[in-house]
């Protein structure tokens, strides 16, 4: 039994004639006739009761052709549905990020995306930048939004939008009433960093600030996370520089202010395997492209 055996079956079914079905089927009677004996053979019974004048279903025949118009409308769901996966209409695209894309950019972009691609299913994975690219080179998830992208020739990347620094003060300390502080405010101030090995990004970029200036905060703790950085400051522990998407964590203790004379940002970038094969990733990057403009 077979899907073309099973289309006959139903013309022959519906029709009650074997002309009219060959003729719906664009093929001579005989064909057809062989086919729906093949089919009785393999299923061990007539499908129909046949004579001069009428062609009328059996039992097994009613029974059958139920079952085989789900069994049609199956298969066609089935070959759309291949269609659409080969297309990358359909599928699973597996999306890293570090804690800080999630505070505002993998939500709005989320948003976008079941818009633009609504058969697509999108797993997301919180993970720090060189586990993210641990992923992506071993194929765990797809693509990565990280702070920096190693020197790999089989990675393709995407730089995006960076972001500023802030300095971030307990509300009740004499600097929190200022709008912007100069660098050399930090000197000697307890200051939570970032840690060297979990963020490394960050550690680098605040450490090479201090360095060049030669500012000496009072160094605590080194932590990976940014919301645990700042729990630390709401507390009034201490102080910090944190990205500037920090401020929607909405720590109702912390002051947020800019920082005289410092341009540096925190890097973005989309990176991805150049020979990843699945096909919801070209799909993914084109939707991509297009939401950036208004994120």
């Amino acid at each position: 039994m077979d899907l073309h055996q099973l289309r006959c079956f139903i013309a022959v079914a519906e029709e009650l004639n074997f002309g009219r079905a060959a003729a719906r089927l664009h093929m001579t009677q005989p064909p057809l006739s062989r086919q729906i004996q093949l089919l009785e053979k393999s299923l061990g019974g007539a499908l129909f009761e046949r004579n001069n004048r009428h062609v009328q279903l059996t039992h097994m025949g009613k029974h059958l052709l139920t079952e085989s118009r789900l069994i049609l409308k199956l298969a066609d769901r089935l070959e759309s549905s291949v269609q659409l996966c080969a297309s990358g209409e359909t599928g699973t695209l597996a999306m890293g990020f570090t804690a800080v894309f999630s505070w505002n950019f993998i939500p709005q972009l989320l948003k976008e995306l079941t818009v633009k691609l609504p058969g697509v299913n999108f797993q997301l994975f919180e993970q720090v930048s060189h586990k993210q690219i641990s992923s992506i080179e071993n194929n765990s998830i797809d693509v990565g939004f990280v702070r920096h992208v190693p020197p790999n020739p089989l990675l393709a990347w995407l730089p995006l939008q960076g972001e500023t620094f802030v300095a971030a003060f307990h509300c009740d300390h004499p600097l929190a009433r200022k709008r912007k502080i100069s660098l050399s405010a930090f000197n000697n101030e307890p200051f939570f960093l970032y840690s060297p090995n979990e963020a490394r990004h960050f550690y680098d970029r605040i450490t090479d600030l201090f360095a060049f200036n030669d500012i000496t905060p009072d160094f605590k703790y080194q932590l990976a996370q940014t919301h645990t950085i700042l729990g630390l400051v709401n507390a009034g522990l201490g102080c910090a520089i944190v990205p500037a998407s920090s401020r929607t964590l909405g720590m109702p203790n912390v002051t947020f202010m800019n920082i005289e004379g410092v341009n540096i940002q925190a890097h973005n970038f989309l990176v991805y395997s150049k020979a990843n094969p699945n096909p919801v990733l070209p799909v993914f990057l084109k939707a991509l492209s297009e939401a950036l403009i208004t994120l």
